[in-house]
């Protein structure tokens, strides 16, 4: 927020923007702007060395201007304070010369970061022009941040609540865990500045030439940001920075949805193959070939596109030597369809194995695929309702002697429809693994890795490694056969950033609002899910609204409220009394809002990723 000078009894707590400008503000006098922001820093061990605070400003503008960062003493509230109760401001502790519109400049303002506990910062500057930054209110994620590092020990802090087995103890089970990769989603489509490429694009409601102006933009998430690449490679390298990151998670492989196509990003599989290759030969590649779906379409060009990576060491196959296909929504086609590819593709040498990927199945039905199948799975877990029906294929498909391979799901949302699906928090993704778990599934694959447009799971910009750190847990109990013990503490948080009833600006939102095409209506909570090495109490406070849970035992633990709109989510792990981790959420909860965003943010970690 922003106080100013020149309306010295005005509260800006709702300001889209934060502005900050000296006292000769826009040639006037006695017209300065103040910015105040504030962070609740928690979870740092004792002991911790080589702490550095940043605190991250996003300018909305370009300006050639100085600004600088001076700690606060005293009390004041967002929505109280005004430039008549503003509080006292210290020394200059950090200061940054020029803004490009949305590109973030960091400030170091370690010198004033203590340890754990409250911070606020004053921004000021001496130029007349003024400086225009992201209100984290209003414009959530591209608002002022403080992000913390540290070691223990002289060595970085763990971030899971358990121990991880080793890769190589991973990947000796004989269950297997992959990722769907959906080709059009990459971390990066065009190598730019990320404040300026083409998921900025997406992400912005203006963007696209205004496409999806109606609807608030195509997308609500991106992959995580990097710098631009200087090498000519950077797709490759791209692609194995994802593979480390499905490493660290568990995953055995991705299955990639090829064909070729006029649009580069379909002609990638060469690069994630050399990627998989170069990073960890034991990191495999499904094939999920694109096909045609109209009766008696001819197989040529997919037989001719799944012939262009014939012999490629990282492609996965089966133990007789043969390569996997696992088409997504294989019935569009009947089996003596693909069985005719199959045998074009071993005549040119090149032998295939075909597991079904049916858009839904739970477990009845379909024995027309089983001889020429060596397994079955599913496609989509978008609620909870209907994680159990995977629980049930499973058993269906071993009664049958195949393999089955299980969907996990998180959500599905998808702002260019105005669709989503309820999924309860983190509940449809627990309630996945669990279906796999249960039903002693041979495989799992995470539905998706990276779609977008609709749902995904890897690391990225509102979500960071929440999903990661979840999933991994999960990936280690499916492989192991049992529950990781949780060795250290560790909260993370789930909650959308509005009420799905929530009022929306209809005047541009103009597309009309959200809808559930099938399943319950939408429910409105936060949730705690809480991985606690003893028991504690489990505390969310949502302004003055304060619930508790106790835990008894160590273990996984989901605590879920009603949301609170107007308030910003604070949680809180207790033992005897004392509070032994503090997680704010980064994501207020907005009472009305200009778009609609329907995805779950999420949050949290250890107490070093918290």
């Amino acid at each position: 927020m922003f106080v100013s000078q020149v309306e010295p009894a005005k509260s800006f707590a709702t300001a889209t923007w934060v502005s900050v400008c000296g006292a000769t503000c826009g040639g006037a006098s006695a017209a300065e702007r103040v910015a105040l922001t504030k962070f609740t820093v928690s979870g740092i061990p004792a002991g911790a060395e080589n702490v550095k605070a940043t605190l991250d400003l996003t300018s909305a503008r370009t300006t050639a201007t100085t600004l600088s960062a001076r700690a606060v003493t005293g009390e004041w509230s967002e929505a109280a304070t005004v430039w008549t109760s503003r509080p006292q401001s210290g020394d200059v502790i950090a200061s940054h010369s020029g803004f490009t519109a949305d590109r973030t400049a960091e400030l170091d303002v370690s010198s004033a970061v203590t340890g754990n506990g409250a911070y606020s910062f004053a921004l000021t500057q001496d130029d007349p022009t003024t400086t225009v930054l992201y209100s984290s209110r209003e414009t959530g994620d591209r608002g002022p941040k403080l992000t913390l590092t540290y070691t223990t020990g002289g060595t970085s802090c763990a971030t899971l609540p358990f121990d991880k087995p080793s890769v190589a103890a991973l990947r000796a089970s004989a269950k297997k865990a992959f990722g769907f990769y959906f080709p059009p989603f990459p971390v990066s489509i065009d190598n730019k500045d990320p404040a300026k490429d083409q998921y900025a694009s997406w992400l912005d409601p203006e963007g696209s030439n205004g496409l999806y102006a109606d609807r608030g933009g195509y997308l609500r998430d991106r992959p995580r940001t990097r710098p631009v690449r200087p090498e000519s490679t950077w797709r490759q390298l791209d692609f194995e920075d994802e593979i480390r990151q499905a490493i660290a998670q568990g995953l055995d492989g991705f299955i990639y949805e090829h064909h070729t196509s006029s649009d580069q990003r379909w002609n990638q599989l060469p690069k994630l193959l050399a990627a998989a290759q170069a990073v960890d030969p034991g990191f495999k590649i499904i094939l999920s070939p694109d096909f045609p779906t109209t009766a008696g379409a001819s197989d040529e060009k997919m037989v001719s596109d799944i012939l262009l990576v014939k012999g490629h060491p990282s492609l996965f196959t089966m133990p007789d030597g043969s390569v996997l296909l696992a088409p997504y929504t294989i019935e569009r086609q009947p089996p003596s369809w693909w069985k005719s590819a199959q045998d074009k593709l071993a005549a040119l040498g090149m032998r295939t194995s075909l597991m079904s990927m049916f858009i839904y199945w739970n477990g009845t039905g379909k024995t027309e695929w089983d001889p020429y199948v060596v397994g079955h799975s599913s496609w989509g877990a978008n609620r909870p309702e209907v994680t159990d029906a995977f629980r049930r294929a499973s058993e269906a498909t071993h009664a049958r002697g195949l393999k089955y391979m299980a969907p996990i799901g998180f959500e599905d949302t998808r702002a260019k429809e105005l669709h989503f699906w309820e999924a309860q928090n983190s509940s449809t993704l627990r309630g996945s693994w669990k279906a796999a778990i249960d039903g002693k599934a041979d495989w799992a694959q995470l539905v998706t890795w990276n779609d977008y447009g609709e749902t995904q799971q890897a690391p990225s910009k509102v979500r960071g490694n929440v999903l990661a750190d979840v999933n991994t847990y999960y990936a280690t109990w499916f492989k192991t056969g049992s529950a990781p013990e949780i060795v250290r503490d560790a909260l993370y948080y789930f909650h959308r950033s509005h009420k799905a009833g929530a009022p929306y600006d209809t005047s541009k939102q103009t597309a009309g609002r959200f809808t559930i095409p099938a399943g319950p209506g939408p429910t409105d909570e936060v949730e705690l899910l809480a991985f606690v090495k003893e028991p504690g109490k489990l505390i969310i406070k949502q302004g003055s609204d304060v619930r508790t849970k106790d835990v008894t035992s160590a273990g996984m633990v989901s605590f879920k409220v009603p949301m609170v709109a107007g308030t910003t989510p604070l949680f809180q792990l207790q033992r005897d009394g004392e509070t032994v981790q503090t997680l704010e959420s980064k994501t207020p909860i907005k009472t009305s809002v200009t778009y609609q965003d329907m995805i779950y943010h999420a949050g949290g970690g250890t107490a070093c990723a918290g």
